[in-house]
C-alpha cells in the first residue's frame, strides 16, 4: 500500500514533468541547439540540473549503494524517496492553483511523444529492473532523457513529410512566371516591415504574405500552399534563421526579386557564435537576388549600412539619418500617443505621411514599404491612404489600455535590446509613473551581460519601476540601473506577484510596457485582476 501511494504521487509529477518538457521543446521549436542554450545560459535551465530537489533526487539515486552494506535502512531510504514525491505534488497543487501548469500546444506530433513518454512510463513501473522506490527515481529521470530521444526519432519522418511539402510548393510558386516576391529579413523588425508592405501594397494589388512568424522554410511551404493563388500579384515573405544556409534555402524555394535587410544586432549570437556569422546569413538574401532584382538596406542600423556599402548589386537605402545620404528617408518625425507622422523625402518629391502607429521606430519599418509602393507604380496618395490604415503586427508596440484607464504597451512578441530601446523612447511622452515589465533577453551569447547592462541603463533613466520576470542577469541590471542613475525600483517576481503589485501601483496616467512573451502572462494576469 505504501508503495502504490508512493507510485500515485511518482505518476502525478511524472505528468507534469512530461507536459513541461514538451512544452519546452516545442517553444524552442523542436532544436536541440536552443534546449542546450537555455540550459546552459538562462536561470531556469541551470534549475532544471541543479536546483536542490534535483540533487536531492541524484544524491538518493546514488545513496542507494549504502543499503546493501546496511548503512542506510531500506525502510528509511523508501520513506524519503516518498517525501521526494510528496513535496512535488505540493509543488504541482501550487502550479494548478496558480494556473501555472506549463503545457504544450496539443498538435499531432505533441500528441504521439505524450501517448509514447506516458507508455514507457507505466511499462517500466510494472517491470522494475532494481529496488523499486529507486526505480521510480530513475524513471522519473529517464523520462526527461527519453522525450528528446523520441524528438529526435520523429526528426526524420518530419524532415521528410517537410522536403515533400515544400516540393509541392516550390512545383505550385513556379508556375506563376509574374509574381512577384519580396524577401524581408533581420534580426529585429521584420514582422513588422513585412506587414506594412503586405498592408500598403495591398490597396492596389493582390498580396499574400506569411502568417505571423512562420518564416521558416516549412512555414513558407505552407503559406504557398494554401494561400497562393495564380491571380496573386506579389508574395511577401519574412525569412528568419539559426544558422547559416537557412535563408538561402528559403531563397530557393521563392527566387525573390527584391530583399529587404531591416537591421541586424547580436540576436541569437548564442547560436551564431559571432555577429559576423549572424551579419553573413542575412546577406544570403541580396546574394540570391538575380541580375534584374533590388535590395533595400537600413541606414538607420550600422550593420546594415556595412552590408549595404559591399553590395553591387542594384540597391536602395531607407532611413532617417541624414548623414549617410540614403535615397529615400524621413523627417520632421512626430510621435505621439496614438500615431506617427513625418515627412518622406525621395528624389522626386516630399509628402507626409500619418500612421496609426505608436513609436518612432516604425518609421523606418514603414520607410521600405513607401519605396517598393512608389516602385511599383502606386502613387502617393494612394500610399498616403493606405499608410492611414496600418495595422501593427500583434503584440508588437500595440497599445491598450486597463479598466482604470493607465496605457499598456504590448509589446510581447520578443524581447531584444533594440525593442526595449524603441520602447523606452515612446513611453517617455507620458506624464505619469512609467513601468517595464521585462523578461531578461536570451541568446545573446557572450554580448549577454554587456547588452544587459548598457539596457539597464537607459532603463534607469527612462522608468520608475523596472518588473523582472526571471532572475537571469540579475546582478548585471541590478548593476547597471544603478549606474544609470535614475531612481528606477527593481522587483524580481512570478506573474501573480507582479500582476499585483502592478494592480496596487498604476493610476490612470502611467503607462506600462510588457516586453517579452513572460512579460505576457503578468499583463494576461493583470488584466484578469482588474476584470475582478
Amino acid at each position: 500500500m505504501f508503495f502504490i501511494l508512493t507510485t500515485i504521487l511518482f505518476a502525478i509529477w511524472v505528468i507534469r514533468n512530461t507536459l513541461f518538457w514538451v512544452n519546452l521543446w516545442q517553444l524552442k521549436e523542436y532544436r536541440l541547439d536552443r534546449i542546450l542554450i537555455h540550459l546552459k545560459e538562462t536561470s531556469q535551465g541551470r534549475s532544471l540540473l541543479f536546483s536542490p530537489l534535483a540533487l536531492i533526487k541524484w544524491g538518493l539515486i546514488f545513496s542507494y549503494a549504502l543499503v546493501p552494506f546496511e548503512l542506510l535502512s531500506l525502510p528509511i531510504y523508501r520513506i524519503l524517496v516518498s517525501v521526494v514525491f510528496l513535496y512535488q505534488l505540493i509543488l504541482v497543487l501550487k502550479d494548478i492553483a496558480k494556473q501555472q501548469i506549463k503545457s504544450p500546444i496539443f498538435t499531432l506530433k505533441v500528441v504521439f511523444v505524450l501517448f509514447m513518454t506516458f507508455s514507457v512510463a507505466i511499462i517500466l513501473c510494472f517491470f522494475p529492473l532494481t529496488e523499486r522506490f529507486l526505480w521510480l527515481l530513475l524513471i522519473d529521470k529517464f523520462v526527461t532523457f527519453f522525450i528528446g530521444f523520441v524528438f529526435y526519432i520523429l526528426s526524420f519522418p518530419t524532415e521528410f513529410y517537410r522536403d515533400l511539402q515544400i516540393e509541392r510548393a516550390i512545383k505550385k510558386i513556379r508556375r506563376n512566371d509574374k509574381l512577384l516576391v519580396i524577401g524581408v529579413t533581420g534580426s529585429f523588425g521584420k514582422s513588422s516591415t513585412k506587414e506594412y508592405i503586405a498592408q500598403i501594397l495591398s490597396k492596389k494589388f493582390k498580396v499574400v504574405k506569411t502568417r505571423g512568424n512562420n518564416n521558416t522554410p516549412i512555414g513558407i511551404a505552407n503559406t504557398i500552399l494554401s494561400d497562393l493563388r495564380k491571380s496573386t500579384e506579389v508574395f511577401v515573405v519574412e525569412m528568419g534563421a539559426y544558422k547559416k544556409g537557412e535563408i538561402t534555402h528559403m531563397c530557393q524555394i521563392v527566387k525573390p526579386r527584391i530583399g529587404i535587410i531591416t537591421s541586424v544586432n547580436d540576436q541569437h549570437l548564442s547560436l551564431f557564435k559571432s555577429l559576423e556569422n549572424i551579419m553573413n546569413a542575412k546577406y544570403e538574401l541580396v546574394e540570391a537576388l538575380p541580375k534584374n532584382g533590388q535590395a533595400l538596406f537600413n541606414a538607420n542600423n550600422e550593420n546594415s549600412y556595412k552590408l549595404y556599402r559591399k553590395t553591387k548589386k542594384r540597391k536602395l537605402l531607407y532611413g532617417t539619418s541624414l548623414d549617410d545620404k540614403p535615397d529615400i528617408y524621413a523627417k520632421n518625425i512626430s510621435v505621439k500617443k496614438n500615431s506617427v507622422s513625418f515627412d518622406v523625402v525621395t528624389k522626386k518629391t516630399v509628402e507626409k505621411i500619418k500612421a496609426p502607429l505608436i513609436g518612432a521606430q516604425n518609421v523606418e519599418n514603414i520607410l521600405p514599404a513607401v519605396a517598393i509602393a512608389e516602385t511599383l507604380g502606386m502613387n502617393f496618395e494612394e500610399i498616403k491612404k493606405a499608410a492611414s490604415y496600418l495595422l501593427p503586427q500583434p503584440k508588437t508596440m500595440v497599445l491598450h489600455k486597463f479598466s482604470n484607464g493607465c496605457a499598456v504597451i504590448d509589446d510581447t512578441y520578443n524581447a531584444n535590446p533594440n525593442a526595449v530601446l524603441a520602447a523606452l523612447k515612446y513611453i517617455n511622452i507620458y506624464k505619469g509613473k512609467k513601468i517595464l515589465v521585462l523578461q531578461p533577453m536570451i541568446e545573446l551569447g557572450k554580448n549577454a551581460e554587456t547588452d544587459h547592462y548598457d539596457i539597464s541603463k537607459s532603463i534607469s533613466r527612462f522608468c520608475d519601476y523596472l518588473f523582472l520576470t526571471n532572475s537571469n542577469f540579475n546582478g548585471i541590471i541590478l548593476e547597471g540601473i544603478k549606474d544609470g542613475g535614475g531612481k528606477c525600483q527593481v522587483k524580481i517576481g512570478n506573474s501573480d506577484e507582479l500582476a499585483e503589485l502592478i494592480k496596487s501601483t498604476v493610476k490612470s496616467e502611467d503607462v506600462v510596457v510588457f516586453e517579452g512573451k513572460e512579460a505576457g502572462f503578468v499583463m494576461a494576469k493583470v488584466y484578469d485582476l482588474m476584470t475582478d
